[in-house]
């Protein structure tokens, strides 16, 4: 008999998509009671999806329980130099150019579905996740590059695409804390 796994899948979801929606945590505890009251679950899956998502390097375990993960510029750079080494490490081996794909992260995430290598794929997608916060803030502070027609010329595009966002971390980060401040008032 298998146990119940739609409340453990509840929590992950909405911990992932509040995780995604609303830019980085940056330390900001996440109480689980509250988090299990809200999702009308017991605290038990709740814990589950952190640890889970824990062990994916989304959030923190602490002393106290669980917390957002805190970025300063050098280790947002460091995300983006990770995620542009694996981005292009899968243009490399994808057998196709990504050409359907309509953004980077659209190209990427198609290239990893079809990758042979799944652990580079699960790295690439984990990368991705952890990104997934600065989103808005990467648009705040960064115009759209065009994409490029040609698939031979993938490559050249993803390294131009995450040395710009090594060098624009700190930026990155000040849109996303100014807007997270934003968000509070």
């Amino acid at each position: 008999m298998s146990r119940d796994r739609d409340p453990f899948d509840r929590a992950l979801d909405m911990l992932r998509r509040r995780l995604t929606e609303h830019g980085p945590l940056q330390g900001d505890p996440l109480p689980v009671n509250s988090l299990a009251a809200e999702l009308g679950v017991s605290p038990t899956p709740v814990r589950e999806a952190l640890a889970r998502l824990a062990g994916e390097g989304l959030v923190a375990r602490t002393g106290a329980g669980y917390a957002g993960v805190v970025h300063d510029a050098l280790s947002l750079a460091g995300l983006y130099g990770l995620a542009g080494v694996l981005a292009l490490q899968l243009a490399r081996g994808a057998q196709h150019g990504a050409a359907a794909a309509v953004s980077p992260l659209d190209a990427i995430t198609e290239m990893a579905q079809g990758a042979d290598n799944r652990i580079l794929a699960m790295e690439v997608l984990r990368t991705l996740s952890q990104l997934a916060p600065f989103a808005l803030a990467e648009r705040a502070v960064l115009s759209p590059e065009p994409w490029p027609v040609d698939p031979s010329q993938l490559g050249a595009f993803f390294r131009r695409y995450y040395a710009r966002r090594v060098r624009r971390s700190e930026a990155i980060l000040t849109a996303a804390m100014t807007a997270k401040m934003r968000n509070r008032l």
